[in-house]
């Protein structure tokens, strides 16, 4: 059904670069589905325990995409396409809160080592604001200081999404 939809997907934008969180399956699984998706290259973070997890990034032949550093949470690149060269990090936030201060101050490391543009994808399962929320209780406005500050102090900016909320 995934891999269905993922082709869906691709027969109507070509991406150069696709990145899959909670792929929740081993990585000679995950690459065998993504066969004849017309991407060259991958590099798979494996889930960590029973049931979730796992990240995996695919790119075409012609983007020249060198990982820097993975975890569970992360992979950060250089990516160069098109004549731009630039870093990237696709991201799938600790989804147990006490242990999001860690995965932020990794990325707030890897921020002041940059000299270049920033491009950071993906889940942080964080939220800067009630407005982000769908359902279930109203946080206190005190439950969003810890991510917006990783935001300030990184300098990013929060760009809003398109299409599916939940996509």
């Amino acid at each position: 059904m995934i891999v269905h939809r993922i082709r869906e997907i691709r027969s109507k934008i070509d991406h150069d670069i696709f990145f899959l969180m909670e792929t929740k399956n081993d990585d000679e699984y995950v690459t065998n589905k993504f066969n004849g998706l017309g991407y060259g290259h991958s590099f798979l973070v494996s889930p960590q325990g029973h049931g979730g997890g796992g990240l995996a990034l695919f790119w075409k032949q012609e983007v020249t995409l060198v990982v820097n550093l993975s975890c569970e949470n992360f992979i950060d690149a250089c990516v160069t396409t098109k004549g731009k060269t630039f870093f990237a990090t696709f991201m799938y936030g600790e989804p147990d809160q006490g242990k999001r201060k860690e995965v932020w101050s990794k990325l707030r490391s890897l921020s002041e080592a940059r000299d270049g543009p920033w491009f950071l994808a993906g889940d942080f399962n964080d939220i800067v604001d009630n407005s982000e929320k769908s359902g279930g209780p109203i946080r206190a406005e005190g439950t969003f200081v810890g991510f917006r500050s990783f935001l300030s102090e990184c300098d990013l900016y929060d760009i809003k999404h398109s299409g599916s909320f939940f996509s």
